[in-house]
């Protein structure tokens, strides 16, 4: 088309004269290491990363920008009064969240924040659910932080707990029966 209009589903080559932006919170690098994305991408991706820090990391290195967002989203809420409507939303935070809270929804959750203490005086930040048994011991398998002792200790416990027996768990694990039963931990997983 001689006006520059394109047709879905055109299998006409076009060049394009521009610049993708992307944004992610993953980890790209890591991504492609396990084979998520194609390393051709990856690269096609990083020829200019802009990292940006998380809403905890800016507000330990700069505290007064805590204010400066707050007064910014109270007026896309409130209008005139923002100012003083986001002093009354700093004081709420730094007394029932402190100033350590990690604000893990970044802005976003701020923002919610903000609205919530203006609505209903109150902000209750969502909980993570507890880590199972199971994601426990992955997480810090994974991480390196079991010592040798409990490492066994508590794969002896998950046997024990997909068998139900302390018979057949001794038998996989090709230990006497009291053994193992010695080894399995009272928890349970």
């Amino acid at each position: 088309m001689p006006d520059g209009t394109f047709l879905l589903g055109d299998t006409t080559d076009r060049h394009f004269h521009g610049k993708l932006i992307a944004a992610t919170n993953r980890d790209l690098s890591r991504a492609m290491q396990k084979g998520h994305i194609r390393e051709d991408f990856y690269y096609s991706l990083c020829s200019d990363l802009i990292t940006t820090p998380s809403l905890q990391e800016q507000l330990r290195e700069s505290p007064e920008v805590l204010q400066k967002l707050l007064v910014f989203i109270a007026r896309r809420v409130a209008g005139d009064e923002a100012e003083a409507l986001a002093q009354e939303v700093e004081t709420w935070i730094l007394q029932h969240l402190g100033w350590d809270y990690p604000w893990p929804g970044n802005i976003r959750e701020l923002e919610q924040c903000v609205r919530n203490v203006l609505v209903r005086q109150e902000y209750r930040p969502p909980q993570p659910h507890p880590l199972s048994s199971h994601e426990e011991f992955s997480r810090a398998f994974t991480n390196g932080t079991l010592t040798a002792d409990e490492l066994l200790r508590r794969y002896y416990t998950l046997v024990y707990s997909q068998t139900g027996s302390y018979e057949e768990t001794a038998r996989r694990l090709q230990l006497d029966r009291r053994t193992a039963k010695s080894k399995i931990d009272g928890l349970r997983m």
